[in-house]
């Protein structure tokens, strides 16, 4: 049962709008003709929802907003009136309304409308609320970012418990722009490092703080804006559910999350996340490059965060390193915000060969760890025999073109038996990955 508190001066309005509401069983309205009797009412007894207008005798619906702020009452605000323009619902939304409504000449249709927002209004409060029974921290890494880092560490929400922003030695105004910040945020811990340690060390920096303040969910958000905050919600229920450890961005998943991302970058990123499936067993992950994440505690506090790789290519090395344990990773899809200002450090060409050699000791690594060390399998000997033949396969081959063009040679048989070595090892490194597929469905809580 969902209970609304409905401020209307006009009786005839406040009538008909009840009627219409509590059509719906869900909902229990409680209705009020003034202000000083809703504030009163408000003072006895917790609503989950306030629905009001704003022209009333006393005060208006946006000045009731912030006396409700100033006493310290959240509850999900309203604005459901007539008279009103694009100045007040922008003021409105400003001042904390959770929605605003302009009343139309289709009652059927605004009512519908003003139900279903309730009903928003309510989910938000409560999902809020449970976000708020767990310490979520976010990691802010800060290269440089003077232009956006203000306006980053403004929109996080409130329900986060802490913020962790770590200034990884830049030499612009960041440093002083996150201490104004903390100054009207108690939440922000600055953490600063003296020498330029990369976008990965100072994410473990934030992980190593998130650890000793027993933060239950970390997320990473960059502090360039990018990330929008809004769909937080998204990648902290699979960890409070436990249905996941490790909740991952995803804008590649259709034309509008791509939408902002250059041609260049996306088939970048595409052959990068092949790579990474294959090294880090995450098959499903669709953007494994994407830096927006959310990690459990039990999943920190099992990794080694002094070996996270602390560049660029940290995500993909996390992955990895979370397979070989045995912890669940989730996609979640959201959209990016690009071109508003922020500068890329990363250069494409030798960020490409780094993180693929990162990638190929990391694939190895993982064979070892998961499959040899923690739990033997034997698709390590699918992977062996496949390594093995295909490049059998390659040098037979070669050497028989070195016969046919020096000495003559006949090559239907020896090139026969080449491709016939090159398919058998392929069947055994793709039954390899077949294996390594099945493993990953059994990961997890």
């Amino acid at each position: 049962m969902i209970s609304v508190l409905l401020v209307e001066d006009d009786p005839d309005v406040l009538e008909l709008t009840r009627l219409f509401l509590e059509r719906d069983l869900e909902l229990n309205i409680d209705p009020c003709l003034s202000v000083k009797e809703a504030l009163r009412k408000l003072n006895h007894k917790i609503y989950n929802v306030v629905v009001s207008d704003y022209v009333m005798p006393e005060i208006n619906g946006i000045q009731l907003l912030k006396t409700l702020k100033f006493q310290g009452i959240d509850t999900p605000f309203i604005i459901f009136t007539g008279k009103g323009g694009e100045e007040i619902a922008i003021e409105a939304l400003n001042s904390g309304a959770t929605f605003y409504l302009q009343k139309s000449e289709n009652p059927r249709f605004q009512f519908a409308k003003l139900r279903k927002m309730i009903y928003q209004a309510a989910l938000k409060q409560q999902t809020e609320e449970t976000f708020r029974e767990n310490n979520i921290c976010v990691v802010i890494p800060a290269y440089n970012e003077e232009k956006l880092i203000g306006t980053t560490l403004a929109s996080v929400p409130d329900y986060i418990f802490r913020i962790y922003v770590v200034d990884d030695a830049s030499t612009d105004r960041t440093p002083e722009i996150i201490h104004e910040s903390a100054e009207r945020d108690t939440r922000l811990m600055h953490i600063r490092h003296e020498i330029n340690q990369g976008v990965g060390a100072s994410i473990a920096s934030g992980y190593r703080e998130a650890l000793k303040e027993s933060m239950d969910i970390a997320v990473v958000m960059a502090g360039d804006n990018q990330m929008d905050p809004s769909y937080l919600p998204d990648f902290l229920d699979p960890i409070i559910k436990r249905q996941a450890d490790y909740a991952v961005g995803n804008c590649l998943q259709g034309p509008e999350y791509r939408k902002g991302m250059k041609k260049r970058r996306f088939f970048g990123n595409a052959l990068l996340t092949l790579l990474t499936k294959i090294a880090s067993g995450y098959w499903q992950l669709m953007d494994p490059q994407n830096g927006y994440t959310a990690i459990s505690r039990r999943a920190l506090e099992r990794i080694d965060l002094n070996k996270i790789y602390p560049r660029y290519g940290y995500c993909n090395d996390i992955l990895v390193k979370l397979n070989a344990y045995g912890f669940k990773a989730k996609n979640i899809n959201h959209k990016p915000r690009y071109n508003i200002g922020e500068i890329s450090e990363r250069k494409n060409r030798t960020f490409t060969f780094r993180l693929s050699w990162l990638l190929f000791r990391d694939f190895f690594w993982r064979l070892k760890e998961k499959y040899v060390i923690l739990n033997f399998h034997p698709l390590v000997f699918f992977y062996f025999f496949g390594v093995v033949i295909i490049l059998i396969s390659i040098i037979f081959g070669f050497y028989s073109l070195y016969l046919k063009l020096v000495w003559d040679q006949d090559l239907l048989v020896r090139g026969a038996l080449s491709l016939l070595l090159f398919f058998m090892g392929s069947m055994f490194l793709l039954f390899a990955m077949l294996f390594d597929m099945e493993q990953e469905r059994n990961v997890g809580w």
